[in-house]
């Protein structure tokens, strides 16, 4: 499979978790151009490796920490909680809208590791595995962030 290939398979998805991640879609949209460069620039890699979704979005996770890492300098980019709600319901589909805003508000107030596994196993689709993979940790600790975000995530929609 080559890039355009998977771009096309999976760029919808990569923009709507870059767009979560980082509270905003326009600089989703500035990491993901950055994304593409990257892997343009190290393609002859890109035939080696075995899940090349999951490697994708492990090189877009990194573009996007990185990102957020230089937003510490420039504090005035921040979005507050309200705002990643907004974003979160923006990106989330399949769901009635009544439901929508109180998972996008319960899912902004769980903690960012935990809310990033929930993203990328319900609205991604990766699995544990590839999540795992793109979070650059054990299977085992995928699946404590998951199970303890969902955790979070039924006590904020219950409480």
């Amino acid at each position: 499979m080559n890039l355009e290939e998977i771009f096309d398979s999976i760029g919808d998805k990569l923009f709507n978790y870059l767009t979560i991640k980082l509270s905003s879609p326009l600089d989703a949209e500035d990491v993901l151009q950055e994304v593409c460069f990257r892997l343009v620039r190290y393609k002859v890699r890109f035939r080696f490796i075995r899940n090349p979704s999951a490697y994708v979005f492990r090189v877009a996770r990194n573009e996007a920490l990185r990102f957020l890492k230089s937003r510490e300098k420039n504090p005035e980019r921040y979005h507050s909680g309200e705002d990643l709600a907004k974003v979160i319901q923006d990106n989330l589909t399949g769901i009635e809208n009544g439901v929508m805003n109180q998972v996008a508000e319960a899912l902004a107030l769980v903690p960012e590791d935990q809310r990033e596994v929930i993203i990328l196993r319900f609205f991604e689709e990766l699995t544990l595995r590839e999540i795992a993979t793109v979070c650059d940790v054990s299977i085992n600790t995928a699946s404590s962030r998951f199970r303890y975000g969902m955790q979070k995530l039924r006590q904020l929609l219950e409480g």
